[in-house]
């Protein structure tokens, strides 16, 4: 029964496929209306792009972790290859508008590798992790008054809504085989940190501001949700929301 819970790749992959959007037919680049874009959303941008552009570096880690786990495996090909086309789209439209990321900004922070401990952190880190991301960039698409961001936004939050799908599909089959109780889990989440935190350098101060605005507390209902239901029990979010914008508490987990 358990090793049905998951989301067979086949099945992720299908959608993926049908819902592809081409980077060069389906966006409409010349369509853009720069007086409709503000500054603080192509900030707020930069350091999205930053974090999708950091995926070769969670790719390493995480499929040399997973690369005995066929599904998995073949499930983060695909997602690194969506990530890295998000970076290369949100590349594009900020170079359309002015701003520039250069190769040297893109891999500034490509050197550290993780190891970690057990397969159920990465789960929990990029599995949250996609819940916000999602949320981030749906609720940007919803507020932004430039016609090709907001359709770029809808592009991308339709991707990350599917590898949160994934991922919550195989943390609930990991639970499951693995025999992890709710303690085990709680003690993890304690932990999290947004992936952002390692891609850039100043991701609290973008988080205090314009993650948050773009996202309330919105993931953590969707979370608390969801973790409630894999376990069983009741799950408290006590502490996150201060861990997730509190420099002091800032920090990555492995």
């Amino acid at each position: 029964m358990a090793s049905q819970l998951r989301m067979p790749f086949e099945r992720f992959f299908s959608l993926c496929e049908k819902h592809r959007w081409s980077l060069e037919g389906d966006v409409e680049w010349s369509s853009i209306r720069h007086d409709l874009v503000s500054s603080d959303e192509l900030e707020t941008l930069r350091r999205a792009a930053l974090t999708e552009g950091f995926s070769p570096t969670y790719a390493a880690d995480l499929l040399d972790l997973y690369c005995t786990d066929p599904e998995m495996a073949a499930f983060l090909s695909v997602q690194f290859y969506e990530e890295y086309k998000h970076f290369h789209a949100l590349r594009r439209y900020l170079r359309l508008n002015g701003v520039e990321i250069s190769d040297e900004d893109a891999t500034a922070r490509r050197g550290t590798r993780t190891k970690y401990a057990s397969r159920l952190i990465p789960l929990v880190k990029f599995g949250v992790s996609e819940i916000f991301t999602a949320i981030f960039y749906r609720n940007l698409a919803r507020a932004t008054g430039e016609p090709v961001l907001k359709q770029l936004c809808q592009f991308i939050a339709a991707d990350e809504y599917r590898h949160l799908s994934f991922y919550m599909s195989y943390l609930e089959y990991h639970v499951r085989e693995a025999g992890i109780t709710s303690e085990d889990l709680i003690r993890v989440l304690q932990q999290y940190q947004h992936q952002g935190l390692e891609a850039v350098e100043d991701w609290i101060e973008f988080w205090q501001v314009n993650g948050r605005h773009y996202t309330g507390l919105e993931p953590y209902v969707v979370l608390q949700n969801a973790l409630t239901r894999i376990v069983g029990t009741p799950v408290s979010l006590r502490g996150l929301v201060q861990r997730t914008s509190d420099r002091v508490h800032a920090q990555t987990f492995h």
